[in-house]
Order: C-alpha cells, then structure tokens, then sequence
C-alpha cells in the first residue's frame, strides 16, 4: 500500500485534525527564540515548558496555531504587543503524525478495522483491503463520516483514463464502504476487450461498447445479439427463462 500514497512531504492538509500521538512544532523568534517539539498525550494535551497544559485534541493546524497565539501571547508580551509592532513571532508546524484508524465495510475479502497511513486517501485505501471482491462495486466506492457519505470513486474512471476521480482525505474513524456491484453485463466477440463489466442505471449499450475499448474493424454493425436474463415475474407469461434481442 505505501507505494500508492501521496508523498508524505509538503503541506499538511488543512482539515487534519491534531490528535493523540501527534507531534506539534512550536517556533518564536525575534525578541524571544525557542523551539519546542510536543506530542499530544493521550488526553489531547501539550505541555509547554513554563507554561503549562494546553488542550489540543480535534483541532486543524489553523484552530491550533490561533489557540497556541492566545496561550503564549500571556506569556510573551512582544508577541502580541498593546502598542507597537510585535517583535516576536510564532510558527506552528506539524512534525510525525499518527496513523489512522479506519473502518472497512461491505463486499470486500476481510471487513474489519484497519491502520492506513496519516496522508492515506479514499482512492489509495484500498490498496490496504486488496479492493472488493467479486461481488462488490467498483463504481460506488462509498466513504462515510458522521453517517453522511462524503465522497463516491467509480474505478473505473481511473482504470479507463489514467486519471484519478475526485479524492478525500480520510480522517480517523472513517467508513469505507463497498456496496453490491450493479448490474454487470458480459460482452464477447468482435470487441477489443471482451470481458464483463458493471454499468450504471443511466448507462446503454454504447456505454458498454466504449468502456469494452469499442468495436474491432472486423466487426459486423448490422447486427449485434443481446442474450437477456427474463425477470421472474415475467416468466411464466413469456414461457422462457432468456430471451435474444438484435441490436443495429
């Protein structure tokens, strides 16, 4: 899986929220300079040198580096000055971070929970989980927070296109959900890639034509036959279990 996850080195995501395990980076310079490197403990706290206690559990960096101005601001007046310019100033950086938690549900080989790394998202998860298995979809990954689902995947724009859908970053505890694939549809002769697909409800048959790489120049247009699966209901009535149908 580790080869799949975006670098771990740049700007952290601005929805991360600090939790236990984590290391903060705190940085005056200026009038005062110090560096301290802080791991939140396991009741959501910092311990700053000569200061104290300061709870930190749940908040991004944006919340943090607000919080943490105020607290030293009481102790270091040239940070925040009542007249005048300041002439110390304070960095908030995020040094190691913990892994995620998440759980994964649904058609897939071993649903359980599961540690992913801190930069892990909805697409490169799962890589952890070996994906769904055959009866799960690939066109309605599912990532739930809160009981909302937040973001879908279909797979199948990635493996068709190279590009990758629409991603989220994945917070602790999130859900990954894999359905039921929809319908899925075998397609043989004279295609390029002959195979069996899922397709959505709003897809046809020309869908399924592109997605199977399109027709070979050998292939007769005339006439392509759709062997169709009759609906229980219908059965009896029709007194078929298929039907055929052509296609121009």
């Amino acid at each position: 899986p580790s080869k799949f996850q975006n670098t771990s080195v740049g700007a952290v995501d601005p929805k991360y929220l600090i939790g236990p395990g984590d290391e903060i980076i705190v940085m005056l310079w200026g009038q005062t300079q110090f560096r301290e490197v802080l791991t939140v403990n396991r009741e959501g706290f910092i311990f700053i040198p000569d200061i104290g206690q300061v709870f930190v559990n749940g908040l991004n960096l944006n919340l943090l580096e607000s919080k943490l101005y105020r607290v030293l601001s009481q102790s270091y007046a040239s940070l925040n000055p009542a007249s005048g310019k300041a002439t110390t100033f304070l960095d908030v950086s995020l040094g190691n971070l913990r892994p995620l938690r998440i759980q994964v549900i649904g058609e897939v080989k071993q649903p359980g929970a599961y540690t992913v790394s801190p930069s892990a998202t909805l697409f490169s998860s799962l890589y952890y989980f070996n994906g769904p298995n055959t009866l799960g979809s690939l066109r309605d990954i599912q990532l739930i927070r809160g009981d909302k689902i937040i973001s879908t995947i279909d797979f199948y724009q990635f493996l068709l296109t190279g590009k990758k859908p629409k991603d989220e970053k994945l917070q602790l505890d999130d859900v990954v959900f894999i359905p039921k694939r929809g319908k899925t549809v075998t397609i043989l002769g004279e295609i390029n890639k002959p195979g069996i697909y899922e397709l959505k409800d709003e897809e046809t048959f020309i869908d399924l034509l592109k997605i199977a790489g399109d027709l070979k120049v050998t292939a007769y247009l005339d006439r392509a036959q759709v062997d169709r699966i009759v609906p229980y209901q219908e059965r009896l009535d029709l007194g078929m279990d298929r039907r055929y149908e052509d296609v121009d």
